[in-house]
């Protein structure tokens, strides 16, 4: 079915909006500029543009690229069939010994982590505690190539009848290493030759307590046990202030 002639005259309020939209581009490539030229980026001589990213590295002074927020998740990690224990000085951070600024447990809740920084990914949790973590998440990662590697060096990869199998929220998952962490996740990790039924039952074991420190559930907020040292309300404060 035909249109009609297409109009030669622009009605007025269709050249202000191309007239703004024009300026928002101009707009939007003037700030583009300012970013590339604070990440470094120079004209380069003839052979093309010579990019130069200068990077930081997160919780160094002036590295703000990522917004401070304060969240938990809780997790379990299974290795053939035995769940592994976080409760261990090398794991928990401290007022005096703070494993990460961006991620790390604290006492009293060992299957809790909690999260200081946007954009956190359980790899970069697990690495702060020694735990290097390779799994489909990550490019180029695939199920069969697919380890976890643990403090003491060992480590366990996907072969025979062994794998790597995990869940988000009960729900089965390729991988979490790339996965940014968020509040009252509720993540497995288990490696063996556990079938679907005990890898649901496993994760039926992670813990839901990550809302007590993200005060979700106050009424849950035991008052006569040990101290919460870094919840919502008190900033991580550390004990005794």
């Amino acid at each position: 079915m035909s249109e009609g002639p297409i109009p030669t005259a622009t009605p007025m309020w269709r050249s202000t909006r191309v007239m703004v939209t024009a300026m928002g581009v101009l707009a939007a490539a003037a700030v583009i500029l300012g970013v590339l030229l604070a990440l470094g980026v120079n004209s380069g001589d003839a052979a093309g543009p010579e990019v130069v990213i200068q990077s930081c590295k997160v919780g160094e002074p002036g590295c703000t690229l990522r917004q401070a927020i304060h969240e938990h998740a809780d997790f379990a990690l299974y290795i053939r069939g035995q769940r592994f224990d976080f409760n261990k000085p090398q794991f928990v951070s401290t007022e005096d010994k703070e494993l990460s600024p961006v991620a790390h447990i604290h006492e009293p809740r060992y299957t809790v982590v909690h999260v200081h920084m946007s954009g956190t990914t359980w790899d970069e949790f697990f690495r702060a505690l020694g735990i290097e973590l390779t799994d489909p998440s990550l490019p180029g990662v695939t199920r069969e190539t697919s380890c976890i590697k643990m403090p003491d060096g060992q480590q366990y990869c996907t072969g025979g009848n062994e794998k790597l199998n995990f869940r988000v929220n009960g729900v089965k998952v390729d991988g979490v290493s790339f996965r940014e962490i968020h509040d009252l996740d509720r993540v497995l990790i288990s490696f063996g030759s556990e079938d679907d039924a005990a890898l649901q039952a496993q994760a039926a074991t992670v813990t839901d307590e990550a809302c007590i420190p993200s005060e979700r559930c106050k009424e849950r907020i035991p008052k006569d046990g040990p101290p919460e040292p870094c919840t919502i309300s008190n900033a991580c404060a550390k004990p005794g202030s």
